[in-house]
């Protein structure tokens, strides 16, 4: 075997056939085929004859499931073993996991290629390491890598240029603009190609513009793609479906974006809207008669005297089979604490009082920042209650893919109850005027938004303040009863409790009411 790569009159034969055919040396050289259980798709053919063309710009809004990974090891393959001295980067929001899959890629095809009869002496001048993936014999010029740029560092990925310079971006739409530019601005020459590839999650950015006003069709250089995940032969009818349950329909924006590859037109900056709110409140009890329900108590403890309030709310859930897929039921039973002058003594009274009104409930509680204190006092007294972190990612694997954190899932999901109808409030709850009027307010301003990985996130409470958005104190403590693994102990009949309102109940709501109004 020859040292220089280009040396061989193979070589250059090979890059006759090759170097303006990705499909066929996917097909002839890696083996990308029905015989071989897995052929290339229509659309991986689209990106590839776009790919091709020197100087090609070529911007990816893609669902799940469209063969985005494998393509990618293809076309680094190729780009690798047909253009002399070529250097392709790689770049992503993290470079961890793109680290990680395109390299698992390109090693796929390497081997495909390594049992490739006629073709496999080209596997022999390919070498890999951790960061980097070169012919051998020009580990510093003619090579494979990937690396990526903090927003406020952009230029980290600078000084790359040559005649046969690629730029891959992955998760494009949750790169800084900054960066972004940087890394466009080192094709200089007319050669150079840029592929942008990710989950349409933002209507704003550099990658947006490439679908819109720097596409093709608007007179730009880039060509905009859209895979949809339904139209791909790798993405099964049971994902379809599953996708379907997960999102509600195929125009939420979930779907819209994970499956279809379509930036979504969102229905407002909020959650839920007020026609949503006035819909949940002509909601009849969402708890029928046979249904195993129980009750979800839960806490959330008011930051400062006299600004955030302290909440203690009461629901009733049940958990029920609809359409072949589980949805909480939750019915809010009562309010029987809103109160921002409550110290930790009258809180752990009133805690005490309703855990003996409702036997067997589940107590739900935020321990961090002004919950910490209550929290070691209650289990300093052997008070048991689940605690709440929902800053912290979500347990199961699927819903770490879909959300930001617990709080975003819990948030979503009683969003979701709300629309399809599952969350009721009791008529003792809708005499509470201040409540009501507070919780108004709360559920349809509640701001969201998709991250670079098209996972929902809500905004933060320091930038909700920053918007003139207080702290939804009501709307959290109805959002703790939709967290993952919050769960509830089925009762019999509503015989084991006393749920009716009593006139000395209106009277200290009444006298509370008066208290809320003169402290603020």
């Amino acid at each position: 075997m020859l040292d220089d790569l280009m040396l061989l009159p193979e070589w250059r034969e090979v890059c006759q056939r090759y170097r303006y055919d990705i499909t066929r040396f996917a097909v002839e050289a890696l083996d990308m085929t029905i015989q071989a259980g897995q052929a290339v798709t229509w659309q991986q053919e689209l990106l590839f004859k776009s790919i091709v063309v020197p100087g090609s710009r070529t911007s990816v809004a893609s669902g799940h499931g469209t063969g985005k990974s494998r393509s990618a090891g293809i076309i680094a393959l190729w780009h690798l073993l047909f253009y002399p001295e070529s250097v392709m980067l790689f770049t992503a929001p993290q470079i961890g996991q793109l680290r990680t899959v395109v390299w698992k890629e390109i090693n796929i095809c390497l081997q495909r290629l390594r049992n490739n009869k006629a073709l496999g002496w080209l596997a022999d001048y390919v070498v890999v390491l951790a960061e980097k993936i070169y012919i051998k014999g020009f580990k510093d010029t003619w090579f494979v890598f990937a690396k990526t740029a903090p927003k406020h560092q952009p230029t980290n990925i600078a000084g790359q240029h040559g005649d046969h310079y690629m730029v891959w971006a992955d998760e494009a739409c949750g790169i800084d603009d900054a960066v972004m530019e940087v890394a466009i601005g080192a094709l200089t020459h007319e050669n150079n190609r840029a592929v942008l590839t990710s989950q349409p999650a933002k209507n704003t950015g550099f990658f947006y513009d490439t679908h819109h006003k720097l596409s093709h069709h608007n007179g730009g250089k880039w060509t905009a793609l859209e895979f949809n995940g339904e139209m791909s032969p790798i993405v099964s009818k049971d994902k379809l479906i599953e996708a379907l349950y997960q999102y509600g329909s195929r125009n939420s924006p979930g779907y819209l974006i994970r499956i279809r590859g379509k930036f979504p037109e969102l229905k407002g900056e909020y959650l839920l809207t007020r026609t949503d709110y006035e819909n949940m409140k002509q909601q009849p009890c969402v708890i029928e008669e046979g249904d195993k329900w129980g009750i979800i108590v839960t806490v959330d403890v008011g930051g400062d005297v006299g600004r955030d309030s302290s909440v203690i709310s009461v629901m009733q859930v049940v958990d029920k089979m609809v359409k072949s897929r589980i949805e909480r039921h939750v019915h809010l039973l009562d309010i029987p604490l809103f109160s921002n002058r409550a110290n930790i003594n009258t809180l752990k009274a009133k805690i005490n009082d309703v855990m003996s009104d409702y036997p067997g409930a589940t107590l739900v509680i935020d321990p961090l920042g002004a919950g910490m204190g209550l929290t070691q006092s209650l289990k300093a007294d052997g008070v048991y209650f689940d605690e709440v972190h929902w800053g912290s990612p979500c347990f199961n694997n699927t819903l770490k893919r879909y959300y930001m954190n617990k709080r975003s899932h819990a948030y979503v999901s009683m969003a979701k109850a709300v629309e399809k109808g599952y969350f009721s409030v009791s008529d003792k709850v809708k005499k509470m005027y201040q409540v009501m009027t507070n919780l108004e307010e709360q559920m349809t301003r509640l701001p969201y938004y998709f991250d670079e990985k098209a996972r929902w996130c809500m905004m933060s409470k320091k930038d909700m303040l920053k918007k003139g958005i207080k702290s939804p104190d009501i709307a959290d403590t109805i959002a703790f009863g939709f967290m993952e693994n919050i769960s509830y102990a089925p009762v019999e009949s509503y015989e084991d409790l006393s749920l009716g309102s009593t006139e000395s109940d209106e009277l200290d709501l009444l006298k509370q009411a008066a208290d809320e109004l003169l402290g603020e």
